[in-house]
C-alpha cells in the first residue's frame, strides 16, 4: 500500500503502533511498536508500593527515545521506571517512543489505595464480626485499635508497617499481656489480607483479615 498511513490505538496497557509513510517499506520510515508492562498487578498502596514500569519496543528507525508521564505530575525517561505514588487515585500513565521513523504513544492506568479502615478477623472461612481492627495507614506506618472486641479494654493498640508491594506486619498486646503478631500480604483488590496470627504460646495460625 504505497504511501498509506495506517494507525491502530489501544489504551490501558495494550499496544499502540503506527506505520507512517510506508514508502517502499524502508525501516527508517517505520514508527516504533511499543508496549507497557507494570508490576505488581492490581491496586498498589500509597507511599509504599514500588511500581515497576517496563517498555518493550521494536521496529524503530534509528535511535529510540522513551519518555514517561506517570500521571501524578512526575515524568521519567528510559526503558524502565520505578515509581511510588504518594496519594490515592487512578493515574493515567503515558509512554511515548520517538525515533527517526516517527512517534508512538501507549497508555495505561494505575489504581492507588490504602489499608485504612475496619478489618475483620476470619479463620476457616468464618468471619468473626466481634474480632477485628480499625487500621490507619499513613505511608508505610500502620496504627489503630481493636474493632468491636468485647474485651477491647484490655487489648493494646496495634502498631506496625507495610512494605512493598503489599506486605503487612503489625502487633498488639493481648489481654494476657503477651504480644500477638499478625503477618500477611494484601490482595491486589485491597479487600483481604491472608496471613498468620501468632501468639507466643503456640505456632502461627492461618487467618485472613477482610474489610468490614
Amino acid at each position: 500500500m504505497h504511501g498509506s498511513n495506517i494507525r491502530r490505538t489501544a489504551v490501558a496497557g495494550l499496544v499502540v503502533f503506527a506505520l507512517a509513510g510506508c514508502h517502499g517499506g524502508s525501516p527508517a520510515n517505520v514508527s516504533p511498536t511499543v508496549t507497557i508492562t507494570q508490576s505488581p498487578d492490581g491496586k498498589v498502596l500509597a507511599g509504599v508500593t514500588e511500581v515497576l514500569f517496563t517498555a518493550v519496543a521494536s521496529g524503530s528507525g534509528g535511535t529510540l527515545v522513551l519518555t514517561w508521564d506517570l500521571g501524578d505530575g512526575q515524568t521519567a525517561s528510559g526503558a524502565s521506571v520505578v515509581h511510588v505514588y504518594t496519594r490515592e487515585g487512578v493515574f493515567p500513565v503515558t509512554l511515548t517512543g520517538r525515533s527517526g521513523g516517527g512517534t508512538t504513544t501507549v497508555g495505561s492506568t494505575v489504581t492507588v489505595g490504602n489499608l485504612t479502615g475496619n478489618w475483620l478477623l476470619s479463620q476457616g472461612g468464618e468471619k468473626f464480626y466481634e474480632r477485628g481492627f480499625n487500621i490507619t495507614q499513613t505511608g508505610p506506618t500502620l496504627s489503630g485499635l481493636p474493632y468491636s472486641v468485647p474485651d477491647r479494654g484490655c487489648i493494646g493498640a496495634l502498631q506496625g508497617t507495610v512494605t512493598s508491594p503489599r506486605t503487612v506486619r503489625f502487633d498488639f498486646r493481648a489481654c494476657d499481656g503477651n504480644t500477638v503478631v499478625i503477618d500477611g500480604v494484601a490482595g491486589g483488590d485491597l479487600l483481604s489480607i491472608p496471613g498468620t496470627y501468632t501468639h507466643p504460646d503456640g505456632p502461627p495460625q492461618p487467618m485472613v483479615l477482610v474489610r468490614g
